[in-house]
């Protein structure tokens, strides 16, 4: 009982003599020594205006009135001011051999960093103070395991402090405010947080609880997390643990995020997106070293929906992302910004002018020069599966939509397919090469109304009903921008367009310069019967030749020849408009189309007549193979079922079918009226080596 008696009494005696020395001591004496050591690291004034206080009981320092001085080419003096500090620490666990921070306040702060034009920082000492002596360095000593080595802090409150960023090279500037920022320790230890804060003129709540600052440095348990963040226009929500938090190894997150206006969510990152509803669930899990696992995904915006699961891999020498989703709709349209939609401020950006910038010049050209972003297929690697059941984008509305998306090493390979595509279906296989700047295409569309698919995505009514469409497109080219890939275009495009009913005056209506250059055509679509549409084209180092071009109505046919260079965007093509009315036949010149695809120019070539040939025979004379599309003069001819399998089987480089057109018996006209017609029909056979 003695030893308990004395031992009391030197414990007391100890703390009267810390009382008395913390009491005697003037810490103010440590200015001078403190400013110095400032300047000494930076080369830039530490101000202290007021004189520092020392408490025993609780044991703590305050200081308040602050000031450490800016670059000598900063904006304005001072780069920092701090209206008050005080920390205050536990004695009893100081005595232990424990740091523990009962109470940090900081108050007040105002802190400028900023960049001039020649991109020097405020807060690169660098050149502002003198080389340090170089001492040998001696090896820290590894930190102690245990609770005592690590220092914890218990409540942490911050207000009022103000964080500004200029670049005065970029024009870029943030403004961050803290209203509040506290962190108290609640029972089990765990810390309860909350802030209130303001970025870019943006409100900014958060408030949770984490777990105690001792598990988040050497964790025995799952550190624990439940947090809510409300920006404008969104409320977002984290909850679950992270084994490793220093790590970030080990976690198990469910997120959610609800945003009533996604436009206001965008604005943030300086981007523009519609008004619409957008939410969001996801589970976040570690698979391994860098590797994260998303599941449960369930995303909605507006009436589009998407789930799915995938997985991050940050292992590698770049990224690596695979993902498989499904939608049951998706519906583009309504994702893209409406017109006229105003343009936000990027974050970080200077404001938006208000007079708008001049657009670009143009040259002219519809196919543009600008540079692909070919080097970003090497950012990281991708493979993604994902199928909708309704898709609908700008000029495309299908059911049952696959697409299969691989990125490797710079190579982008798409592979969609649509099961319904305006009743038919659509394949193909697209490949990008960012390394060989390459770039192949294959597309085989079978029994796509083409009446349905024009009026659906709102292109056009010229086609009132049916017109079945066969499409199939082998295309390989370079592809450092849109203009070089189609002037080293190769390969060919088979287009084929069945039966279907026309919209009256349709070429009028969908070539209106056409029907301008052959007055008659405007007769001549009184009948809207649609037999057939047939294009084959062969592609060569960026110029189109057709091997067939026709459209025929049955009371008009339309063939063509001649060359289009995709390189200088020139035409250079000659369209044979025909009828199997005689009366109207003489009215239907051959038309020369010619100038740029931005501004074609439709020319008749009356000489073609003036040399007193009938009708549209002066185009057929020179047409070659693609004479046969044609009907013969007057009431002769192919019938136009037969005119439309010799163009598909041109197209496709098949056989040419025979003609359908028999001689008649009976003729009424003298044999040497028919002999013009008999010439032209023979020559026309030795053309094709009849």
């Amino acid at each position: 009982m003695r030893i308990v008696k004395w031992g009391l009494a030197i414990l007391v005696l100890l703390i009267a003599a810390a009382v008395v020395a913390v009491l005697t001591v003037d810490v103010n004496r440590f200015k001078p020594q403190i400013v110095a050591a400032v300047e000494e690291a930076t080369g830039r004034k530490l101000d202290i205006a007021e004189n520092m206080k020392l408490s025993f009981w609780p044991l703590g320092i305050g200081v308040k009135r602050v000031s450490f001085a800016n670059a000598a080419w900063g904006t304005r003096p001072q780069m920092a001011t701090i209206g008050e500090f005080t920390a205050q620490v536990d004695l009893i666990a100081l005595i232990g051999g424990q740091v523990k921070i009962d109470s940090l306040v900081l108050n007040d702060v105002d802190l400028l960093l900023e960049k001039d034009r020649q991109g020097r920082a405020n807060w690169d000492f660098a050149g502002q103070k003198p080389a340090p002596h170089q001492q040998p360095q001696t090896p820290a000593p590894a930190a102690q395991s245990g609770s005592g080595s690590i220092p914890t802090i218990e409540n942490v409150s911050l207000k009022n402090v103000k964080l500004a960023f200029r670049d005065a090279q970029t024009g870029a500037h943030n403004d961050v405010t803290l209203a509040e920022f506290t962190v108290k320790q609640a029972s089990g230890g765990q810390l309860v947080t909350k802030l209130v804060a303001t970025v870019d003129g943006n409100a900014i709540t958060a408030d949770g609880t984490l777990g105690s600052l001792e598990e988040l440095m050497a964790p025995s348990r799952p550190w624990p997390v439940k947090m809510t963040v409300t920006l404008p226009g969104a409320k977002a929500s984290v909850e679950g643990s992270i084994a490793q938090p220093m790590q970030a190894k080990g976690l198990a997150l469910k997120l959610s995020a609800e945003a009533p206006d996604l436009a206001k969510l965008a604005a943030l990152a300086g981007a523009t997106a519609p008004a619409v509803p957008m939410s969001l669930q996801a589970e976040v899990k570690d698979l391994g070293s860098q590797r994260y696992g998303l599941s449960n995904i369930a995303m909605k915006i507006a009436d589009s929906d998407l789930g799915g699961s995938g997985e991050i891999s940050l292992a590698g020498a770049k990224p690596a992302v695979k993902f498989d989703l499904a939608s049951k709709s998706m519906d583009v349209t309504q994702l893209m910004p409406k017109d006229g939609a105003a343009k936000p401020t990027a974050t970080g950006g200077a404001p938006a002018a208000a007079k708008p910038a001049a657009a670009p010049k143009s040259d002219g050209r519809l196919f543009s020069a600008d540079p692909l972003p070919l080097d970003g297929l090497n950012a990281a690697d991708a493979v993604v599966a994902y199928k909708a059941e309704r898709f609908k984008a700008p000029m495309l509305e299908a059911q049952g939509l696959a697409v299969n998306l691989t990125l490797k090493d710079g190579v982008l390979n798409l592979k969609p397919a649509i099961a319904n595509l305006a009743s038919g279906t659509l394949s193909g296989d697209i490949t990008v090469n960012g390394k060989a700047k390459s770039m192949t295409a294959k597309l085989d569309g079978k029994g796509v109304v083409l009446s349905d698919y024009l009026q659906k995505n709102g292109i056009t009514d010229v086609v009132r009903r049916g017109g079945p469409t066969d499409l199939v497109l082998d295309v390989s080219s370079s592809a450092t921008s849109i203009r070089q890939m189609m002037a080293g275009l190769n390969g060919k495009l088979v287009l084929k367009v069945g039966e279907g009913e026309l919209k009256e005056e349709y070429v009028r209506a969908a070539l209106p310069r056409l029907a301008d250059a052959v007055g008659a055509l405007s007769r001549a679509t009184a009948k809207t019967k649609l037999h057939c549409v047939v294009s084959g084209l062969d592609f060569k180092n960026g110029i189109m030749t057709p091997k067939a071009i026709l459209a025929e109505t049955g009371s008009m046919t339309m063939t063509g020849d001649g060359t289009a260079n995709l390189g200088t965007e020139q035409l250079d093509l000659r369209l044979v408009p025909s009828s199997r009315d005689t009366g109207l036949a003489a009215a239907l010149p051959p038309v020369r189309v010619r100038g740029s695809f931005a501004d074609p120019s439709f020319t008749p070539d009356t000489a073609a007549l003036a040399k007193g040939m009938i009708g549209a025979a002066a185009g057929f004379a020179a047409l070659g193979p693609l004479a046969l599309l044609s009907p013969a003069l007057g009431s002769g001819g192919d019938d136009a079922a037969t005119a439309c399998a010799k163009a598909v089987a041109l197209a496709e480089g098949r056989p040419v079918p025979q003609s359908s057109a028999k001689p008649a018996a009976d003729s009424a006209q003298p044999q040497q009226e028919q002999k013009p017609l008999d010439n032209l029909r023979r020559g026309l056979g030795n053309l094709l080596g009849r």
